[in-house]
């Protein structure tokens, strides 16, 4: 019993294998994709977390200054909170497109790979 069913397993094996190599192809790179795709996200999503941190720093500076007394040191860590919250802003905008674009590229290679799937085992 055991034998027929490792045969059964082996025929199984070989004619998936043989099924379509397109099919595993697309099926890595759709994985590879994927892989691509988290670590650019993670990338972009850390230097927008990078770019909030500085935002925060300047604007603790700037009331930390506005409490000494220091209006125009307060005035210029303020600005420097404005542009640093813009730079994050603007990251936050990219982490978001990166996301998106990584999904589209992710579900056009499934899509290659559940098609390369479909073929006949001869291609």
């Amino acid at each position: 019993m055991q034998f027929k069913t490792i045969l059964i397993g082996a025929l199984l094996a070989t004619a998936l294998s043989g099924c379509s190599n397109n099919a595993q192809q697309a099926a890595e790179d759709a994985a590879a994709k994927a892989k691509a795709a988290a670590e650019a996200t993670k990338l972009q999503a850390e230097q927008t977390a990078q770019a909030a941190q500085q935002a925060a720093n300047a604007a603790q500076q700037a009331a930390q200054q506005a409490k000494a007394g220091d209006v125009s040191g307060a005035a210029a860590s303020a600005g420097q909170a404005a542009d640093a919250a813009k730079n994050a802003q603007d990251n936050a905008k990219q982490t978001v497109e990166t996301a998106k674009q990584g999904v589209q590229d992710v579900k056009d290679a499934t899509n290659k790979a559940a098609d390369a799937a479909k073929e006949p085992a001869n291609h």
